[in-house]
Order: C-alpha cells, then structure tokens, then sequence
C-alpha cells in the first residue's frame, strides 16, 4: 500500500508560535514597537517558562537589558482549539498513514548498526530550547542508552503535530498538549497518555501589578484581553467559576501584550511565562494568576504512544527506556537548571541563538511545573487519580470527553516500583 507523509496543520497557534523564530525583521525592528503593529511587540517575547514561583504576587523589572526577540511563545492556553481542529484532521491522518501503518521506522527491534540498541524516535511538540531539556540531558549523559534504546530527538516546528506522528509510527514516544491528545484519541487514533511533563498548565490571567486582578470575581466589569485561539479555554474557565460573559468586557486582542501595559485593558489571557514577562522586561510590573488555581486544572506537556504498543512485549521495553531516560533526564534539570541552559543554547539550539539569559531562567522556573509533593512521592511524570479527574473535568466543561481510561501510569509503574527514582 503506498503511504503519504503527513504533516497537518493543527491550529494556527503552533504556526504563529514557532514561525517567530524564522522571523526576517531586524533587532530594532522588533523592538520598535510602531513597526509592524502588533507584530514588532509580540516577536519581542521571551523563553517561554520563567518565573513560576512569582504566582499570586507582584513581578518586578529584574536588571536585564532588554527582552528576547527571537523566541516562539511556547505552549499558550488555547488547548481547546487545537482539538477541535484535530477532530477532523484524525480521519485523514488515519487513511494516509493506512490501517496497517507499521512502527518500523521508529519504534521496532531493528538493532542500531552496532547491533547493539534498537533506534527509537522522540517526537518533541516545538523546537530545541530548553523546554525538553530532560532529553538533552538524557541524550549526552547516555541516559537512553543505559536504558536499552537509542533515541533520535525529532524537533517539532510550524504546522508539525506530534499525534498523526506517533501514530504513523514514525516515532515511539512524542510529547504534546491535554487536549489535542485526548481529542485524537476521541475520534479514533490509537494513542495512550503515559505521563505528564507538567503537573499544572501555566495559562493565566495577567493584569498589572498597580491594579492586579487577583482571582475570577475581581474579573467583573473589567476590561480582558482574549485572543481568537484562547477564547475556547477563556469560555470554559468562565463556566468553570460561574462567570456569566455578560458580566466581562471582552476584548478581542493578539498575543501582544501591549494594549495591558497601557491600560487599554485590565487583563489578559496569558501563558504566565510568557506575556507577563514580556511586559516584566520592559519596565511594567505585572499580576497574574493561574486559571489551574480556580478550578481549572489541566496537566500539561504530557507524554503519549500507542496503546497497542503497550501489549507488545519488545515495544513496551523500548518505551519504558525512553521513559527512563527522560525521567532521569529531567532529574538532572530539576538539580542543575543552569547546565540544563546551556545545553540547549550552545548544543541542542545553537542554531536558534537562544538567549542565554532567558534559557537559565526557563530552566529554573520550569521546574516548579516538573516537581512537586507528587512527583517526590511517585516520580517525574506521575499522575495522580486526582490530577486525572481534575483535568478530565475541565476538557469536559469546553465539550472534549475524556476518559480515565485514556491516561495511564503503567509505564511509569515499571520504572519506578513503587518508588520516585528511575
């Protein structure tokens, strides 16, 4: 049967994230935010995953010369809108990658050419910064290796989804978001959630640190910036805290942060590591609060397979090996987040000119996300019949029905023993 590779368009989010990267304008260009409108002040972002332990208090101008310019955003709130555009992608995915689409390319017992190790695939959700830095330091270390596989590290990248990716076979393991995950699966892929890089998804609302808006009720009568893509999550944390519409002045805004800084507006839908420290950057202090404290949670950055593969004795041994490897991988991030940065701006994102600064700070911040009570007790990537009703929960409120089945610690079981240290 001939095959096709396909490369699908999950949502516009991952193509106006990730395309920041290639942008042409110059560093002044950027930076003037009267260039380009919008878009000089949202290509002025910054690394993605910073600063965590400043929820729920004031973010104050650290002594930083000026902000990133060449960063995607990474991971915004719109989960909902990626899955319903996966809904009617999974069918197509499906038929060009063929019924019998088989795991050989990435996944299967053929030996590396030593003889040694099979060659497996991971398929990261965007490009080589220090988000994955588990697997760089699984990958130098000999983590994998150890572990009995050989992983090639796939970056991701503009219009690149990891699901019909796993699902073709062409890779073993892939890392991506709750919702797209849970929607594939719903609407037929053969895919299985094993783990979750982050026990809490960091979208927030951010607002100004001279008028902080610091839970859902002191939203009324505001004034809340809400782009397209985050207005599907923006809708079910609205429902979640019994929020009428009505009772918000929305407005329809980019992933600029600028009409906050001016008070244009009150709020805004944000990644907490993202927007707000964008405008942290750049002289405005600002508030914000995660939409996961206020009855919204949602672990995010997870881990999936195919649930068939999870019955094939040597398959199932190549993943709990690449499993292992992240697990001790991001062991090594979470106790030494500065050799983490360096990894992926002199090594793994070289070609990215990843700003140092911001790298070493992601990679400290980040790990408030990573390890908690829950992963001491169980392990890196351990999800708690709790975490899995909460997030079940929430998909549900935005119309996405998943299911405990979808999720599972089995693999992490097998690494662990009952244990938290692969």
């Amino acid at each position: 049967m001939k095959r096709s590779v396909v490369i699908v368009i999950v949502d516009k989010r991952r193509n106006e994230e990730e395309s920041r990267l290639t942008d042409p304008r110059t560093e002044s260009e950027k930076e003037d935010p009267k260039i380009n409108g919008v878009s000089s002040v949202m290509n002025t972002d910054v690394s993605g995953k910073e600063h965590l332990s400043l929820v729920g208090r004031e973010m104050k101008p650290p002594l930083l010369r000026e902000p990133m310019s060449r960063r995607q955003l990474l991971g915004r709130g719109a989960k909902l809108a990626g899955a319903v555009a996966l809904a009617g992608a999974i069918p197509e995915i499906l038929a060009a990658c063929g019924s019998g689409a088989s795991a050989s390319s990435s996944s299967s017992a053929a030996a590396s050419s030593s003889g040694s190790l099979p060659n497996v695939n991971l398929q990261l959700v965007y490009l080589e910064n220090v988000q994955f830095a588990g697997s760089f330091f699984a990958e130098v270390k000999g983590y994998y290796k150890d572990a009995g596989v050989n992983v090639t590290l796939l970056p991701g990248g503009p219009n690149l989804a990891p699901e019909p990716i796993v699902q073709s076979g062409r890779a073993l393991v892939g890392i991506t978001h709750t919702a797209e995950a849970v929607q594939a699966i719903i609407n037929g892929a053969d895919l299985k959630i094993i783990g979750a890089g982050f026990q809490k998804s960091p979208t927030c609302i951010a607002s100004r640190a001279s008028a902080p808006i610091r839970n859902p009720q002191e939203m009324i009568g505001k004034k809340i910036g809400v782009s397209a893509s985050n207005e599907p999550i923006w809708t079910s944390f609205l429902k979640a805290n019994n929020i009428s519409p009505s009772e918000i002045n929305v407005v329809t805004v980019g992933f600029d942060p600028t009409p906050l800084a001016t008070g244009e507006i009150d709020g805004l839908v944000a990644f907490y590591t993202n927007e707000p420290i964008v405008l942290r950057l750049k002289g405005v202090p600002t508030y914000a609060f995660l939409l996961n404290d206020f009855n919204y949670p949602m672990v995010d950055d997870i881990y999936i397979c195919k649930a068939s593969n999870l019955s094939d004795t040597t398959l199932r041994k190549q993943i709990i090996g690449v499993m292992t490897g992240e697990s001790r991988g991001w062991s090594d991030v979470v106790a030494n987040p500065d050799e983490a940065a360096s990894l992926a701006v002199n090594v793994f994102g070289k070609s990215l000119k990843l700003d140092p600064e911001q790298q070493k700070l992601d990679a400290q911040e980040q790990n408030q996300f990573v390890a908690d009570a829950t992963t001491a007790k169980h392990g890196l990537f351990w999800m708690t019949p709790e975490v899995i009703d909460g997030t079940i929960r929430s998909l549900a409120i935005g119309n996405v029905d998943a299911k405990p089945s979808m999720f599972t610690n089995e693999i992490l079981d097998a690494i662990y023993h009952g244990g938290s240290k692969a």
